[in-house]
């Protein structure tokens, strides 16, 4: 890979005397960048983040017995950052519009999805330390790069699935009026012909 034609776009080598090769980072948020249209100030903070933090955050959670390792036969490693941080940026989003002061609204979830006013407290048990990595980026940057591929959709809306599923299982009332107002909208099958 390292000696394939254009390998100097992910790889450079450092020092004279010794064959060290590290990872660059700055194509990746060029490449969101012209995607999603980040703004300059976006792009920037996302190039930090990945020089800075995500050597460090890679190792933490693509690592097996210590070895960093990903299938790059199903995806190239521009694939695999891509959607982490799309991935991530889903989750970050949800919980920087959910919480406040430390606190998950879960009320106003919970009314959607009943149709009513209701009040919801409870604990969301979740890795943060995962979703810090794009701690620095604003709430529009994140919402650009959530919307970039279906990742980020699937990682925002799953919390919402979670949240409901959590409260349909842990009160029966929930469940039962949840269950009423969504098959109201549905039709049988046999209707469609």
């Amino acid at each position: 890979m390292i000696a394939g034609p254009e390998s100097e776009i992910f790889f450079e080598k450092k020092g004279e005397d010794e064959m060290v090769i590290c990872c660059r980072y700055d194509w990746i948020s060029d490449k969101i960048s012209k995607k999603v249209g980040l703004r300059e100030g976006e792009k920037e903070i996302l190039t930090n983040i990945l020089n800075k933090k995500f050597p460090n955050h890679a190792a933490n959670y693509w690592s097996e017995e210590g070895i960093i390792s990903r299938d790059l036969e199903s995806r190239n490693i521009g694939e695999w950052i891509e959607n982490e941080i799309c991935f991530l940026s889903g989750f970050a989003l949800w919980f920087r519009e959910k919480e406040e002061n430390g606190e998950i609204d879960l009320s106003s979830l919970a009314s959607e999805a009943m149709g009513k006013d209701v009040n919801v407290e409870g604990q969301i048990d979740f890795d943060r330390g995962r979703i810090e990595l794009l701690s620095e980026l604003p709430s529009n940057a994140l919402n650009l790069i959530k919307n970039m591929n279906p990742a980020g959709k699937i990682a925002y809306r799953s919390m919402d699935m979670a949240v409901i599923k959590g409260l349909s299982e842990g009160n029966s009332d929930y469940a039962v009026e949840m269950k009423q107002r969504t098959q109201i909208n549905q039709k049988p099958w046999w209707k469609f012909w």
